[in-house]
C-alpha cells in the first residue's frame, strides 16, 4: 500500500500538470485533457467521482466534492493502480470509482479492500503520531506536523481534504508548509487540521482548516482557529486567514469572529470603554480591521464612519442564545513558546 501509494503521487501529479513540447502529436481525446490546465492542476471537478470513503475498519461515508488528483486522468483508475474491479466503465455513472479505502491514521488511500486492511492493522501511524504536541489538555492534544518532514502524510491529508472542500488548495508542494492536528489526548486518529503557509506574503495564519466528517459538531473548527490566533500573538502579529474562504470556512469563522467580538466588547477587555475603535479591536482580539468589519456588518452592528452598535450585539447574542464557554482552548496547555 505505501510504496503504490507514493509512485501514484507522483504519477498523478505530473500527469495532470500537462505533456510537455514533444508530445504535441496526440490525438484529441488528450487534447481535452489538457483544457482548463489551471482547474486539472488543483484536481477540481464539476460533479463527485467517488461515492464514498471507507474510513479505517469502522467509518463510512460520502464525499462531498469531486477531485481527480487521486487518479490517472486518461485512464480514471486509481494512480498505478491495477485493478478494475471497482472502475465504472458506464457513460452514465458519475463515479470513478465507487469507495476509496483511506488510513484513519495516515490518510493512505487504495481501492483494494484486502490491501486496505493489511495496512490497517499495521500502519507505524497507529501507535505514535506524527509531529511535535503544541497543545495538550486533558481533552484533545493539537500536533504540529512539519510539511518538509512528513512530505507523504501531508500531501494524503491534503488529496483527502479536496473530497470535503470546494476550493483550490495545492496537494504536492507541502515543504513551506506547516499543519496543525488536532486528535483526542490519548489517540492517534486525526480528528481535524489547519495549514498555514510559511511564506505567506499577506502573513495569514491559517490556509486552509477542515474537521473530518466522523468529528464534526464538537466545536473542534472554533478550537483550531483560536489555536491559530495564539500562534498569531505569538508571532505578535495581526492575522487571519488565506481568502477566499470555503463556505463552510466562512461559516465557521463569522461565528468564532462574533463570538470573541462579543466578549471583548461586552465582557472583556473594552467592556469599560466609553467609545471603542475597529483598531481597539484588532489590538485586544489579533484579527484584521477587514475581518472585523465582515462580522459586524454580519450582526448588523455597525453604521455609517464605522460606528459600533452595542446594544444591536447585544441584542443579536441574546437571540441566539450565544452564552456559555467563550473560548475552547485553555492557555495553561499549550506548549507554543518554541
Amino acid at each position: 500500500m505505501a510504496g503504490s501509494i507514493d509512485q501514484s503521487l507522483i504519477t498523478s501529479t505530473q500527469q495532470l500538470k500537462g505533456k510537455k513540447n514533444g508530445e504535441k502529436d496526440k490525438n484529441k481525446s488528450s487534447v481535452n485533457l489538457k483544457k482548463d490546465r489551471k482547474e486539472m492542476l488543483y484536481g477540481i471537478l464539476n460533479e463527485r467521482n467517488i461515492r464514498q470513503i471507507q474510513f479505517g475498519v469502522s467509518k463510512r461515508f460520502p464525499t462531498w466534492y469531486g477531485s481527480a488528483v487521486y487518479f490517472d486522468p486518461e485512464t480514471k483508475r486509481l494512480g498505478c493502480s491495477e485493478s478494475r474491479s471497482q472502475v465504472h466503465s458506464g457513460s452514465n455513472n458519475q463515479y470513478w470509482l465507487d469507495t476509496l479505502f483511506v488510513c484513519e491514521y495516515c490518510f493512505k488511500y487504495t481501492d483494494d479492500q484486502t490491501v486496505f486492511i493489511a495496512h490497517a492493522a499495521a500502519c507505524p501511524f497507529q501507535k505514535h503520531a506524527p509531529g511535535k504536541i503544541k497543545y495538550k489538555s486533558p481533552e484533545y492534544t493539537i500536533r504540529r506536523v512539519k510539511g518538509s518532514k512528513y512530505q507523504l502524510f501531508c500531501q494524503c491529508l491534503c488529496l483527502f481534504t479536496k473530497l470535503f472542500l470546494d476550493n483550490k488548495s495545492m496537494y504536492f508542494k507541502v515543504d513551506h508548509y506547516e499543519f496543525y492536528v488536532v486528535y483526542e489526548t490519548g489517540s492517534t486518529k486525526p480528528m481535524g487540521f489547519f495549514s498555514k503557509d510559511l511564506v505567506s506574503y499577506q502573513q495569514n495564519n491559517l490556509a486552509c482548516i477542515l474537521t473530518l466528517p466522523p468529528y464534526q459538531r464538537r466545536g473542534l473548527g472554533s478550537l483550531l482557529i483560536e489555536f491559530s490566533y495564539k500562534l498569531s500573538q505569538l508571532e505578535g502579529v495581526i492575522s487571519g486567514p488565506e481568502v477566499p474562504l470555503s463556505p463552510f470556512g466562512l461559516i465557521g469563522y463569522l461565528k468564532y469572529w462574533s463570538r470573541i467580538l462579543y466578549w471583548h466588547l461586552i465582557e472583556g477587555d473594552l467592556a469599560h470603554f466609553d467609545k471603542v475603535s475597529l483598531e481597539d479591536l484588532s489590538i485586544v482580539t489579533g484579527m484584521r480591521v477587514s475581518d472585523i468589519i465582515l462580522t459586524l456588518k454580519h450582526l448588523n452592528c455597525i453604521g455609517e464612519n464605522n460606528q459600533i452598535y452595542l446594544q444591536s450585539l447585544n441584542t443579536w447574542f441574546k437571540s441566539n442564545g450565544a452564552k456559555g464557554n467563550w473560548f475552547k482552548l485553555q492557555d495553561e496547555y499549550l506548549l507554543i513558546d518554541d
